[in-house]
């Protein structure tokens, strides 16, 4: 069963995904904050991450960052707002997606399917 982090500050997103993804046969767990998924990181492993941009104290591409530093796994940033600039400095830090919030759960589906797919 492939292992799915859920980065977000917003419970309810995280409890959401979670259950989805649960529900179609990942193991996912979730972190509240960029420090929280480090630390998880620090003691466990993900195959893939699904990281918020917005978070509190550490932005989304500053922990991707970090996230480097300690997993090999691929990252798919969320966010409500993207633009260019976004979307550049995102796969220059190495993220392997974007995804736009509101979520649109066949198409987290498929991206999730895809990128385990390459990274396989």
């Amino acid at each position: 069963m492939k292992k799915v982090l859920v980065i977000d500050d917003e419970a309810v997103i995280v409890e959401v995904l979670c259950r989805h993804l649960a529900r179609i046969g990942y193991e996912a767990s979730g972190a509240g904050s960029a420090e929280e998924a480090l630390t998880f990181l620090d003691r466990d492993t993900a195959d893939v991450i699904l990281l918020d941009n917005v978070l509190p104290g550490m932005t989304g591409l500053k922990a991707l960052a970090e996230i480097r530093s300690r997993s090999s796994a691929p990252v798919i940033i969320m966010t409500g707002h993207c633009d260019d600039e976004l979307r550049k400095d995102a796969f220059l830090l190495g993220a392997s997606g974007l995804l736009s919030k509101p979520h649109d759960l066949a198409i987290l589906d498929e991206l999730l399917r895809k990128t385990l797919e390459a990274h396989s």
